[in-house]
């Protein structure tokens, strides 16, 4: 069975979604991730970072959030979240996959976490620079997404980019869910609204204190 270490909110939430959708049997194993809160030296262990998620399955410990999504689910297609290696959409959801962990996770970590990136007391140079950024990427996504017919990126068939998406700009509350503090992305909204028709990704999402459709 799996063992998948996280907190509500945070990164483990797109591997949750998977696991979820596998309808494999596994465990979620809670993991105080607050700057207050020292890590139990067991974890560390298994996350020497101390950061979530962390994925145990037999001997074995996977972490990183995208790798471990990626990696359910090929392993489990029956959650009909990701292409096959020889589908022709398959290049289309790794470029996506590794954009929103390259490009738009990075900086919204440097919008939202601005002094862990600077030694200057004013970190608002470095906030003002990534908010600029982020918005150029979010054009880009939601561009991205008006690519196809369907509202998600490999358009009918929800994968976990989507997920991803969704589960980096919650972090961001001048954002919020599927951009619903903003109207200037349509697309990223729609994208957000469909992630509800999958019964069992909607069930994960409302755990982590995601609203419902927004539109």
């Amino acid at each position: 069975m799996y063992k998948l270490y996280g907190s509500l909110g945070a990164a483990s939430l797109a591997p949750h979604c998977v696991l979820e959708a596998s309808g494999e049997p596994y465990e979620f194993i809670p993991v105080n991730i607050s700057d207050e809160v020292e890590r139990d030296p067991e974890y560390l262990k298994l996350n020497p970072h101390g950061r979530v998620p962390t994925l145990v399955m037999g001997g074995e410990v996977m972490m990183e959030s995208a790798a471990i999504s990626m990696y359910l689910a090929d392993k489990h297609p029956e959650a009909n979240l990701s292409p096959a290696l020889d589908d022709p959409q398959r290049w289309e959801y790794l470029q996506w996959m590794t954009y929103l962990t390259n490009t738009l996770q990075e900086t919204m970590l440097l919008k939202r976490y601005s002094s862990g990136y600077t030694t200057d007391t004013d970190t608002s140079a470095v906030s003002d620079s990534a908010a600029t950024r982020l918005t150029q990427i979010l054009h880009v996504l939601d561009a991205g997404l008006q690519k196809h017919v369907g509202p998600f990126f490999l358009g009918d068939n929800l994968s976990t980019v989507d997920i991803y998406l969704n589960m980096v700009l919650g972090w961001d509350p001048d954002i919020g869910a599927g951009a619903s503090e903003t109207k200037d992305w349509p697309n990223v909204r729609k994208n957000y609204d469909a992630l509800f028709s999958r019964k069992d990704v909607a069930k994960i999402l409302l755990e982590n204190d995601f609203p419902g459709p927004v539109s």
